[in-house]
């Protein structure tokens, strides 16, 4: 009995690895999906837009989900999407690097949230019904 409330706390401990972080990268992408106008154009809830953005975040993670490291990438995102100006971003970009291993790839991982978004704006367009998708562009007449 000892082993088995043992082994749900080391799980339970382990999985709660990255709580916080993950919340703090949630709000940050809930703020930026709040501010977005193409989101308000394309009548897309910004709530379902962040936590599409977050699983596919969550999901290109180099590393397991019961990993501790979790919660650097989380914060280290979180940092990408409230950068102000461009030495902000180089100076997320290097503390980054050590973590995702090279600059290049710090650099990459900052780009993807972009690539994030798009995939999710896509996603979330396509699952709608057909009369609450924008009407699409009149064909000219030939």
């Amino acid at each position: 009995m000892k082993k088995l409330v043992f082994a749900l706390l080391a799980v339970s401990a382990l999985t709660g690895c990255g709580r916080q972080e993950k919340l703090t990268l949630e709000q940050a992408l809930l703020a930026k999906m709040e501010a977005d106008s193409d989101l308000k154009d394309y009548k897309i809830d910004p709530k379902d837009m962040t936590g599409c953005v977050l699983e596919e975040i969550a999901q290109s993670l180099p590393v397991m989900p019961v990993d501790t490291r979790r919660g650097a990438y989380y914060e280290a995102y979180a940092k990408f999407l409230t950068i102000a100006n461009s030495q902000e971003a180089q100076k997320a970009i290097d503390e980054a690097a050590q973590l995702f291993g090279s600059v290049k790839e710090a650099r990459k991982a900052a780009l993807s949230i972009t690539e994030h978004i798009v995939s999710c704006m896509g996603r979330l367009t396509d699952q709608r019904e057909p009369e609450q998708r924008p009407a699409a562009p009149a064909k000219p007449a030939t």
